[in-house]
């Protein structure tokens, strides 16, 4: 019934980076060759917020699960950061995430078939996405993030936008150039991050 979906920060009265969010939203109607339905400037978090009993000043995850008819629905849970102090490279060939799909299958068996705290996918070894985030490497000096994400992240942009991330093509036999890898995405600030010192 709910093919795409959007978790948005929401945390004391405030849903953040809903332009972002609007955009990926706007795009994902575009790929269906449909005009933008949904309008987030239209939905009162607040009073959404306060019919869940949402209203303590701690993270929630705000989900909404919608489809192309601009039929949508909002959900409210707790959010709390995952704890990642391992990794795994998955290569996945020819899959794609291009929108935010509810039917992440093939993502959480990928994940489930290794030891390690999370996953990085790759596509002939270039980096793009870790399961759940979009990441970020450290070689010194700048954070890169890699140029061409599974799924282009709205805590990416904002980033990308704000000039503490710059985009470039990372593969994996480049991995001795950088010390660290983050995990970034909407649910958390920068510096909530997960971070893994790589060597």
């Amino acid at each position: 019934m709910y093919p795409f979906f959007e978790t948005i920060r929401y945390c004391k009265g405030a849903a953040e980076n809903l332009f972002f969010h609007q955009q990926r939203i706007d795009r994902t109607f575009k790929l269906h060759s449909v005009d933008a339905l949904l309008q987030l400037a239209a939905i009162d978090f607040n009073y959404e917020a306060s019919m869940q009993n949402a209203i303590l000043p701690i993270v929630y995850k705000c989900k909404i699960s919608y489809n192309i008819t601009g039929s949508y629905m909002v959900l409210f849970e707790p959010y709390s950061i995952r704890k990642i102090q391992t990794f795994t490279f998955v290569e996945i060939g020819s899959k794609t995430y291009d929108s935010k799909y509810t039917d992440r299958t093939w993502i959480n068996l990928a994940l489930n078939e290794v030891q390690t705290d999370e996953v990085i996918f790759t596509k002939n070894n270039l980096i793009t996405d870790a399961s759940y985030a979009n990441v970020a490497f450290f070689n010194g000096t700048n954070w890169l993030t890699p140029a061409q994400p599974l799924l282009a992240g709205t805590r990416r942009a904002m980033l990308l936008k704000e000039k503490y991330i710059i985009e470039r093509a990372i593969y994996t036999q480049q991995l001795s150039q950088y010390h660290l890898v983050k995990f970034i995405n909407a649910m958390m600030h920068w510096e909530e991050c997960p971070c893994i010192q790589l060597h």
